[in-house]
Order: C-alpha cells, then structure tokens, then sequence
C-alpha cells in the first residue's frame, strides 16, 4: 500500500509536484480496490500522508482527482515515447520501440487504464476534452511514424489515423482482457504476437521480407 509523510502547506508550496504524484497515487490504489463511489477525498488524503486542507488546494472533488490520474497517465505515455524514440532513423524500428514502450507503459498501469474506460463518464466537458487532446496527442506519435515509413515506402499507404488507434488499442485491450490472456500468454509474448501482426499488415510490397 502507498504510504507517505505528511506535507505541510510549506511542503506543499515547495514540493507541489511531490503533493500532486502522493494525491494521485493514492487515489489511483483506492480506486482500484474500493470504488470510485466508496472512495472519500478525507482516506485519499490520509493515505496519501497529505493534510486534508493540502489535499483540497489541489482538487475540489472525486471528479477532478479522476482528471488529474487520466492526464498524469497520458502525459506519462506521450513524455516516455518521446524520450525513448530519440537515435532511431528507420521508421519500421521507430514504430518497433514505440509500440513496445507504450505496451509496456499500460500494463505498469493497468488500474489507471482501467479507470479511465471505467470513469471517464464522470469528468465535467472541460476535463474530457483535455483528456481527448492529450489521447490525441499520443496518436499523433505514432501517426507521424507512420506517414515517414510511408513517405519512405517502408508501409505500405494506410489510413494513418486509424492505424495509430488499432494500435493503441491494441495496447488497451491487455489492460481490459488481461484476465483471458494472463493464462497463456506474458506481457512480452503478447506484445510480441501483437507487433508481428502491425508490422505485417503494413508491409510495402518492397519491404514483404518480415519473418513472423
């Protein structure tokens, strides 16, 4: 279980981004094993080690910690794919490592993935649409991959748009049915099997020599 010290409002004002991941990390645990619904900010701030008047500078109800978890996630994905892309020149390689980090990064957070399709119903219009950009700015990620292996007759020419979104969800589908494929399959194998089949459906007819 997350444990942490209690932060003052000095700690608070000094060390906000500290405040923001224990907020969001507990809640992300209580969610999880109790329920949106059965979770009060008061047991998110004492398991967070936060003052309860710290925790409500940050956020006013259940709804905005939602937000916070579903921007934190999708920040994360976009931040690492970014960072670890960098040095690869050759788009089949690129969208490779990409795939692969954004798997992995899901199944290391599969309970925030889960709150996100659980409870997105539950944020205000403007929380949505912050969340919709930043999910649409993870996309662009791998559209752009994409359009450079088709530029360069690498892929075969797609809808690049759909693509990247049968890619994520691909991805999210591990989160959401890992209890089927948990029983034969590891996360590797999974992304493995799952890599193979993008790779394949995007071969150019110059580029057919994949081995599965």
């Amino acid at each position: 279980m997350y444990e942490g010290r209690k932060l003052t409002v000095l700690d608070q004002i000094a060390a906000s981004d500290e405040v923001r991941r224990k907020i969001i990390d507990a809640a992300s645990v209580l969610y999880a094993k109790k329920g949106f619904k059965a979770t009060s900010i008061q047991e998110i701030s004492e398991l967070a080690g936060v003052s309860l008047p710290v925790t409500y500078h940050y956020i006013k109800s259940k709804s905005e910690i939602m937000s916070m978890i579903m921007e934190d996630l999708l920040m994360s994905f976009k931040a690492s794919l970014e960072e670890n892309l960098k040095g690869y020149e050759d788009p089949e390689e690129k969208l490779a490592v990409a795939t692969i980090l954004y798997y992995k990064i899901v199944d290391s957070n599969k309970e925030k993935a889960l709150l996100i399709y659980q409870k997105s119903i539950s944020l205000d219009k403007a929380s949505k649409s912050k969340i919709m950009s930043l999910e649409v700015d993870v996309s662009q990620i791998f559209v752009k991959i994409l359009e450079e292996g088709i530029q360069k007759g690498v892929f075969r020419p797609v809808d690049v748009d759909l693509m990247a979104y049968n890619i994520i969800m691909l991805a999210h589908m591990w989160a959401l049915k890992q209890w089927h494929f948990k029983k034969r399959l590891t996360i590797d194998e999974y992304i493995n099997h799952q890599l193979k089949t993008i790779l394949i459906s995007l071969q150019s007819e110059k580029n057919s020599g994949y081995e599965s």
